[in-house]
């Protein structure tokens, strides 16, 4: 038999043994990780989550929904929906920053006929197709002067013009918003309306960043994984070890839906007859190096996080990048160094160094 061939069954037999099923990420015993709200995960941050989750959906208040790109924040949206009195009632989206300015107040708000070139018809807006349910408006921050204004007026009065219709129709809709802007900087700058944000910001929800709950990836992975395969994508059955562990490392600048990319193009690199490896996932995901810590810590805590990183890096570099050696210099397991390092990523670290001949 060819050396390669034998080469390539022995790797392939040992991705086997060092490998799990997606079953295998999956948490066991009941769990927050809710199909039903499309959230995946078992960590503190989105126990917090549905707690809140669960606390607001009762309200017909308005919630707005903190959080980075890439968060979930429609997921969010349509759990506090889902859980709500108006969950039998339409759930509607728009996002502002996907739809030209010239078309948003005909989308939110609906046109009569002969209001501009093209309207043919009366039309009713998201507003009035979501009566009696919920209307999620996302990155509502990029919304113009001009809609911020009618905004306004539906929430104060809850009524609402046609574009070109001089009479005003009522409507009954829950607001839900979102941006990954800091409005409230916009406001002082006077680049949002300061009455609309205080309307906005009567409930609000935080949507946790990725690298905050690094212990929910494997449960995403399952969950994101199954769902390509649903969609048709090549099928992944087993991941290595050693991919689990760049997963869990990497902190997911673009979060929730950077994780989703790199699965998906890593299913299309499959090694093993379906077994997804460290080399399926590419360069760059759990392997870059860079400071633990962005910011320095306050407090006495803050400070001993502060020391400890710096002796990480350190150790580190000393051992030009080999994490096994840096290990034994401080007296720990390699297993152990991960796990504190994977402690200060969660205080604000930019990137965490792995050593891909120990991954």
């Amino acid at each position: 038999m060819p050396t390669d061939v034998v080469l390539e069954r022995a790797e392939s037999a040992r991705a086997e043994r060092e490998s799990r099923t997606l079953a295998d990420l999956m948490p066991r015993g009941p769990g927050p990780y809710a199909d039903t709200l499309g959230l995946a995960g078992w960590s503190r941050p989105l126990l917090d989550l549905g707690v809140r989750i669960a606390a607001l959906a009762p309200s017909p208040a308005t919630v707005f929904v903190h959080g980075e790109t890439g968060t979930g924040k429609e997921l969010i949206a349509r759990a506090l929906h889902q859980t709500s009195p108006r969950r039998e009632r339409p759930f509607l989206p728009h996002n502002f920053a996907a739809i030209p300015d010239s078309l948003v107040e005909s989308e939110l708000f609906g046109h009569a006929r002969g209001a501009f070139t093209g309207a043919h018809a009366d039309r009713p807006g998201l507003f009035e197709l979501a009566h009696g349910g919920t209307l999620f408006l996302d990155e509502i921050g990029d919304a113009s002067p001009s809609v911020q204004s009618r905004l306004l007026r539906v929430l104060q009065e809850g009524e609402l013009r046609r574009v070109g219709e001089g009479r005003s129709r009522k409507v009954d809709v829950r607001i839900i918003a979102a941006t990954h802007r800091d409005l409230a900087s916009e406001a002082r700058a006077g680049r949002f309306r300061a009455d609309l944000y205080y309307r906005l910001h009567v409930l609000t929800v935080r949507a946790p960043a990725l690298r905050e709950r690094l212990d929910d990836v494997p449960v995403l992975a399952a969950h994101i994984l199954r769902r390509l395969r649903d969609e048709g994508r090549p099928e992944c059955l087993r991941i290595t070890d050693r991919a689990l562990e760049r997963l869990t490392a990497h902190l997911w600048p673009g979060n929730v839906r950077e994780l989703g990319a790199t699965l998906e193009r890593a299913v299309h690199a499959l090694e093993s007859r379906g077994t997804l490896t460290a080399a399926s996932l590419g360069d760059g995901i759990g392997l870059e190096p860079g400071p633990l810590l962005r910011e320095r810590p306050e407090g006495l805590k803050g400070r001993t996080l502060e020391l400890e990183a710096e002796l990480i890096q350190d150790a580190i570099e000393r051992a030009h990048g080999n994490k096994s050696a840096a290990a034994r210099s401080l007296g720990l397991t390699r297993q152990g160094l991960w796990k504190k390092m994977r402690r200060l990523a969660r205080h604000g670290a930019a990137e965490t160094p792995l050593d891909p001949e120990s991954l």
